[in-house]
């Protein structure tokens, strides 16, 4: 003989009458099921409400740096500013449909040629956006009498 006998099941095999209520764990099985849907639901909803942002941002600033490089090259392109050190810097809002602004940084040899550069920054600007605003950061270089 083993010492490993048979085991029988205690519980009985007839079904439980029909007017009789389910088992306590029926229903919180049910309940948690449900809970459960409405938590991947809810989660779902989350990633993509930040997938939608992040390519919201993504898309700003590919146009800032669109907007950026188009200006920088319109300054390069003018022969009047040869030799120019300027460095346009353009944000767009992230949020909302605010202005874009362009800063223009450097430094220039007299006033007429502050004013073409705002005003060629200007028109390469209008081009691409209608709303944008050029922030002056130029300094004019006092010319040393010899």
């Amino acid at each position: 003989m083993t010492i490993f006998g048979i085991a029988w099941a205690q519980t009985s095999a007839t079904a439980p009458a029909a007017g009789t209520p389910p088992a306590a764990g029926a229903t919180s099985s049910g309940g948690s099921a449900a809970l459960g849907f409405l938590v991947i639901l809810a989660l779902l909803v989350l990633v993509g409400v930040a997938v939608k942002l992040y390519d919201r941002k993504r898309k700003r600033d590919a146009e800032a740096v669109h907007l950026q490089a188009q200006v920088s090259d319109a300054l390069m392109r003018d022969s009047r500013l040869a030799g120019l050190v300027l460095t346009p810097t353009a944000h767009v809002p992230t949020w909302g449909n605010g202005p874009a602004t362009i800063e223009i940084g450097g430094e220039v040899p007299d006033a007429s040629s502050r004013d073409a550069v705002l005003r060629l920054a200007r028109e390469e600007a209008a081009r691409l956006r209608s709303d944008v605003q050029i922030i002056d950061r130029l300094s004019v270089r006092h010319a040393v009498a010899a």
